[in-house]
């Protein structure tokens, strides 16, 4: 069912006091009759009863003027008694007013009463009359006389008595009477509480407050109703509801207040004034009284009228630290200033206000959309922009917690601002809702003025640092926590810089809440504006138990000249999350946060930094560190760091050894890392791992690799490394960073170039180890080509995972001419694992045909991305097998040449073998025919 505006409720139905209920009983809750006043009525109480007929008696119960500049209106209220046994016609009697301005005017009955024709036996009923009493402004000297035909007399009437009211008489109910009423079927209590004088804007203003007590069974609805403000001089002022009493349904047994606002001169006398409530009619006229008033064709009838109380001397201005009961809708809500911070933005003083409302109601409300601003003592007037206050319902008692921000110039006097709430400037009819055209008109000249609904005082201050390790306790619309900076590190991150706070959350309530989902941005100096921060939490449980805490990291984007230190944090609920925060998050839900999705005015947390040491922590050369995350704890040591060096540019590359710590399989962080030098200048890394899960104790191999221009010092790097971030979630080895978190700078110990040792010792390219155990050259006269026979070793530490082996091992020959041919070979898959593999190749080049023998070379490199390490290198003898022709002679001879040699290089043997073949193990292979293993011949 729609409601109706405040004061409608209010005046609906007002009728007088019955002299046997206490309360007039209506025909309908549109009929209206005015009660005789408690205190004032013993003035009309000494007027004596006129007599009608014997048995019958009239009574004045009531009488009020509404003097307007269009006209007054007189009402006045008789009360008839028959005590008799049968009923009585009211036509046999009717009554005129006498004032001091006008001649005798006959009464009409208003409408509502104009059908009561008859009292019934042994009953009461109050009538009321009007007449337009012109520019009468005052009751003194008016009189009421009753009459009844006398066909005897010569204008046939017959004066029955006549009411002439005591001298001083006022109509008003005495200041701080209540007056009961009735509203159609229901008990109504009314009384004004409180007068008061705003100064606003260069005006001045009345403010009045009426308490209404619904004494009934039940909730109550109106027409339309006028107020007014009379002055003691007969001035009268229209009055409109404050915009916050604009709706009111008015429950069973609830006690409600409402304000009414009217524009006054300044120089109004504020003693005895009155609240008068008048309701608009259609006209009563007709055939009988024409000649007696013309009535319009709308009238408005004065109904009530109230003494009100002296002036308050309470201000608008709430003091600080204090609250402010308000009235919405005849609801309590209290509201507060309760903090207010300031820092500076260039000439501009930056402040942050927590504001609190609380519905102290039994039910549920919506808050007026108010308009916020700040004002300074020179007068001036700065808006607050902000959302809070639209659709804000609050519950019974319900708080809720507002933050508002604005920018006053620092020239402005600081200590004395205050915060201004301004009542909605939305248009609404003041006096209820135009539902019909009596009711149109009757409000149309009753808008309200806009007014504030109070001044808070703000609490001057300078924005406190939050200090590293130091927990600050807030209160926020999820509950009371205390928050400590645990640290903070600034870290480079591509062309700009991360800057990354851990904190810790604590719930300091005395029960469990629950935490939304969170977004929002880091401020710099000068109000710079981070990205959107990405926020992290090793868990996804949104619950937090009274007292538990929880870890969150706050990771934002700066450009990287920017100044931070003034760094503040400011984190509000996503726009998502409100009202369902105890739902679990999806990990695709937890990206970054744009700006336009978050709740900005229902703030979560707001912390400035100081002097906050951004230094990531520094770790020794040769010593570990630690990954301290719930689920990937592990140490991490550096194993070595060496350089890869080329014509233009040179390679730094790091191995690390990551233990695991955790009890249970796990799966490592995905580490970010990027080198420094000793002039801070920052090269990303590439960062090479397994994506595999380790177990307790496991080990895994992590290879950090970046290209360095070659007039880098590379003696002195540092490796700035820390765990992976991606959108708000840790990172998996699987997934591209977004940033990191939990940095430290580690002192690299970078090793010389590996010194050049011989092949048949073991050559590192961890995890694998390599070397050649034994190598012969073969070459037959007139050939071109040289077999090449050898065997090696290659092992693996298997105690590791590691991710893409990025490393080639290249094997390059030079031949006794100086002419080189090389084969790139991948541990595990070209060179396979175990003891004296053999490998075999072929040198081919038409310089072999005049070749007797002599040596070759083998060169071991270690190749990564293009550029080269000489592992080792060893030269190994070329067996030469000359052609022989034979002679013939009566018995063959041995010759030295048919005896097997031996390779001093391998100590193997050889006997005659067929020239120019031999296959890969030295068995007869076609001369000058490669394996499929050969390469082409190639120069270095």
């Amino acid at each position: 069912m729609k409601k109706h505006h405040a004061y409608l409720v209010l005046l609906a139905g007002i009728v007088a006091v019955g002299s046997t209920s206490g309360f007039a009983a209506l025909t309908s809750p549109a009929s209206v009759s005015a009660a005789a006043p408690t205190s004032a009525g013993s003035s009309l109480n000494s007027l004596p009863a006129i007599g009608l007929q014997s048995g019958i008696s009239v009574r004045l119960s009531d009488i009020q003027l509404s003097a307007r500049n269009a006209g007054s209106i007189l009402t006045y209220t008789l009360t008839y008694t028959n005590r008799t046994s049968s009923p009585y016609k009211l036509l046999n009697t009717f009554s005129k007013v006498q004032t001091q301005q006008n001649g005798a005017i006959k009464g009409i009955a208003v409408p509502e009463d104009k059908d009561h024709i008859t009292i019934s036996p042994a009953t009461s009923q109050s009538i009321t009359y009007y007449i337009n009493a012109q520019d009468q402004s005052r009751l003194n000297g008016t009189k009421i006389s009753i009459y009844g035909w006398d066909f005897n007399s010569s204008n046939y009437e017959k004066k029955l008595g006549t009411f002439t009211l005591p001298s001083g008489y006022s109509a008003s109910v005495p200041i701080h009477q209540p007056r009961k009423i009735m509203i159609g079927h229901t008990p109504l209590k009314l009384k004004p509480e409180q007068l008061q004088i705003v100064s606003f804007n260069g005006k001045q203003y009345a403010r009045i407050t009426l308490q209404m007590t619904n004494l009934g069974t039940e909730s109550l609805e109106s027409p339309g109703y006028n107020a007014y403000l009379l002055s003691s001089n007969g001035s009268s002022y229209a009055l409109g509801l404050d915009r916050s009493s604009q709706e009111l349904d008015i429950q069973p047994g609830a006690t409600t207040r409402i304000s009414y606002i009217a524009a006054i001169p300044a120089h109004l006398s504020t003693s005895n004034l009155s609240l008068q409530i008048t309701h608009t009619t259609g006209s009563a006229s007709s055939s009988s009284d024409a000649n007696s008033s013309t009535a319009s064709t709308n009238l408005e009838l004065p109904i009530i009228s109230f003494r009100l109380p002296a002036v308050s001397s309470s201000s608008l201005t709430v003091p600080v630290s204090k609250s402010r009961q308000l009235w919405i809708d005849g609801n309590a809500v209290t509201s507060m200033l309760k903090n207010a911070t300031q820092s500076t933005s260039g000439d501009k003083a930056v402040w942050t206000m927590q504001f609190s409302l609380k519905n102290t109601g039994s039910k549920a409300m919506t808050i007026p959309a108010y308009e916020a601003s700040i004002t300074s003592a020179e007068g001036y007037t700065f808006p607050i922009q902000t959302k809070a206050f639209s659709n804000l319902t609050l519950k019974p008692l319900e708080e809720k917690l507002i933050q508002l921000s604005a920018e006053v110039p620092l020239q402005l006097k600081q200590q004395q601002l205050k915060l201004q709430l301004l009542e909605p400037t939305t248009t609404t009819a003041a006096n209820g809702t135009a539902n019909n055209a009596e009711t149109a008109t009757a409000t149309a000249n009753h808008s309200s003025p806009i007014l504030p609904t109070a001044f808070y005082m703000i609490p001057y201050s300078q924005e406190q640092s939050q200090s590293a390790q130091t927990e600050y306790t807030f209160t926020n619309n999820d509950g009371s926590f205390g928050v400590t900076l645990e640290s903070l590190q600034r870290m480079p991150w591509t062309t700009d810089d991360i800057v990354a706070a851990k904190i810790t959350l604590r719930n300091a309530g005395s029960s469990s809440v629950t935490l939304p989902e969170l977004g929002g941005w880091m401020k710099a100096q000068n109000n710079r504006i981070s990205s959107p921060v990405q926020i992290v939490t090793e868990q996804n449980d949104h619950s937090l138990n009274a007292g538990a805490s929880r870890v969150y990291y706050i990771v934002g984007r700066f450009n990287s000249d920017v100044d931070l230190t003034q760094l503040k944090i400011e984190l509000y609920p996503t726009a998502n999350s409100i009202g369902t925060s105890s739902a679990t998050p999806d990990d695709t839900s937890k990206a970054s946060t744009s700006n336009n999705m978050l709740d900005s005015d229902n703030p979560f947390l707001s912390l400035n930094v100081g002097q906050t040491n951004v230094a990531v922590a520094k770790i020794a050369r040769g010593s570990s560190f630690h990954i301290q995350t719930n689920g990937k704890k592990a140490e991490i040591k550096e194993r070595r760091t060496i350089t890869y060096e080329g014509s233009s540019q040179t390679i730094a590359y790091t191995e690390l050894d990551m233990k695991s710590e955790e009890k249970r399989t796990s799966l490592p962080s995905r580490l970010v890392a990027y080198y420094k030098t000793p002039d801070n200048e920052y090269y990303e890394a590439t960062v090479n791992q397994s994506d595999k899960t380790v177990g307790p104790d496991g080990k895994s191999l992590i290879t950090v690799w970046s290209k360095l221009p070659s007039s880098v010092h590379t003696s002195d790097l540092t490796l700035y490394i820390g765990e992976g971030i991606s959108n708000g979630n840790m990172s998996t080895p699987a997934t591209a960073p977004t940033g990191y978190i939990n940095a430290v700078e580690l002192a690299l110990n970078k090793q010389s170039t590996p010194v050049t040792t011989s092949v048949s010792s073991e050559m590192e390219l961890f995890p694998y180890r390599f070397a050649i155990t034994g190598a012969t050259g073969s070459l037959a006269e007139g050939q071109e080509s040289i077999a090449i026979n050898m065997t090696y070793n290659l092992s693996k530490d298997n105690t590791y995972t590691m991710g893409t082996f990025g490393h080639n091992l290249i094997i390059q020959w030079v031949d006794p001419s100086g002419q080189m041919q090389e084969k790139t070979m991948v541990p595990g898959t070209e060179l396979t694992l175990g003891k004296s593999v053999p490998y075999a190749t072929t040198l081919s080049s038409s310089a072999y045909k005049n070749v007797k023998g002599g040596h070759f070379t083998i060169n071991v490199y270690d190749e990564f991305e293009g550029e080269r390490i000489l592992l080792g290198t060893q030269s190994y003898r070329v067996d030469f097998t000359p052609n022989i022709v034979n002679t013939p002679t009566t018995s063959p001879t041995t010759t030295p040449s048919d005896q097997p040699t031996t390779n001093p290089d391998t100590g193997t043997s050889k006997g005659k073998t067929d020239t120019g073949k031999t296959d890969n193990a030295g068995n007869g292979s076609k001369t000058g025919s490669t394996d499929s293993h050969d390469s082409e011949s190639a120069a270095k």
